[in-house]
């Protein structure tokens, strides 16, 4: 948990600078391009995590793989981490980013899965009622998942609405189970 707390600490810092620079979009960019490095160069994070690694060669090694590359705003963040020795959690930075960017944005993801692939008036009518109800801009990313036999099942944040079938027959079967229909 006190993991949790850093990341959000040094993000909301990052994205406050972000925000005061007009630089959000290009920072957000910059955090999916060091994301997309470290999962293809598993070598750079194993070093930036290293304690055997001193921090000037970490530093070395971000402004020669990023330098360039990135915004001196996000290179900056990841050396302030590195001086700071909080390098661990770069991995996590780029997600909570994303989640405060779309707060500041008003947009809410919305992750649906459905058992037949849903019409472009169906996913209109989902963002329509999700959007009423959290009073945020929805986005869909919908995924067939045929095993749910009908009905929705729908992920925005920590909020999760179970409207599928193989959950409700699972729910009669436990109470037939335990003697109890209703």
């Amino acid at each position: 948990m006190a993991e949790l707390v850093v990341v959000r600490r040094y993000t909301k810092a990052l994205f406050q600078a972000a925000r005061n620079a007009s630089q959000v979009d290009a920072v957000q960019a910059d955090l999916e391009a060091v994301a997309g490095a470290m999962r293809d160069v598993p070598a750079l994070l194993r070093a930036l995590r290293a304690p055997t690694v001193s921090t000037e060669k970490k530093r070395a090694i971000v402004d020669g793989a990023f330098a360039g590359q990135i915004s001196p705003l996000t290179l900056k963040f990841i050396q302030l981490l590195i001086d700071r020795r909080r390098e661990a959690i770069l991995p996590d930075v780029p997600d909570d980013f994303l989640r405060l960017a779309n707060e500041w944005r008003n947009l809410l993801p919305a992750h649906v899965r459905a058992a037949a692939p849903l019409s472009d008036e169906e996913q209109a009518e989902i963002v329509e009622v999700l959007s009423r109800k959290t009073g945020m801009n929805v986005t869909l990313q919908v995924e067939v998942d045929p095993s749910l036999i009908g009905g929705l099942y729908v992920r925005m944040g920590d909020t999760v609405i179970d409207g599928t079938l193989k959950t409700r027959l699972a729910q009669v079967k436990a109470r037939l189970l335990a003697g109890r229909l209703f």
